[in-house]
């Protein structure tokens, strides 16, 4: 028997027959696109063929973006899903509370806070600076009350940025020479 993680748990609990998508009959195809981008090993196998143009095109978006960026969500949780594919959540995430369409920014940004402490993670956890700089900048969008924990790891992301100018050098490793 497998298990279920939750961005498949996530993915039932919409009929995605019924979402609109801008080339398809509907957003049925969505769900499989999704499933494959978490499961992406690199970043040519992370672009998200089945949602740019379909739910989502420059700034104009479907309704559809409000369930996939609760699925990306649900889907930064699983440590399985890798650099590249979070890097790729976490852009779409960031398209998707930038859209023209008010009312679904503030869903899709509604979605990002229910998960804000799947951002903090990417931030802190070294991965990639890339993601990290990703996550932090949709910390600032979404974020609507300040408080140390959001101060702390913005500031921490201050200075991965200020890392990402420089020459590259390993992440830390050990508690003892973390970034503080």
């Amino acid at each position: 028997m497998t298990s279920m993680n939750a961005m498949e748990l996530e993915i039932g609990l919409y009929d995605w027959s019924a979402l609109p998508c801008r080339y398809c009959k509907s957003a049925e195809h969505v769900p499989a696109d999704l499933l494959r981008l978490a499961r992406a090993r690199t970043s040519e196998e992370a672009v998200p063929r089945g949602i740019d143009y379909h739910v989502l095109q420059e700034t104009w978006a479907t309704p559809t973006v409000v369930p996939v960026a609760r699925v990306l969500m649900a889907g930064l949780a699983d440590r399985r899903v890798t650099p590249e594919a979070r890097h790729q959540f976490l852009h779409l995430l960031w398209s998707f509370v930038v859209v023209d369409d008010d009312a679904l920014a503030e869903a899709c940004k509604d979605a990002v806070r229910a998960g804000t402490w799947s951002l903090y993670e990417e931030i802190l956890s070294g991965r990639s600076k890339g993601s990290a700089l990703m996550a932090y900048w949709l910390v600032k969008e979404v974020e609507t009350a300040p408080g140390c924990p959001r101060q702390r790891s913005c500031s921490i992301a201050r200075r991965i940025r200020a890392r990402a100018s420089a020459p590259y050098t390993a992440m830390p490793r050990s508690r003892s020479n973390a970034v503080t």
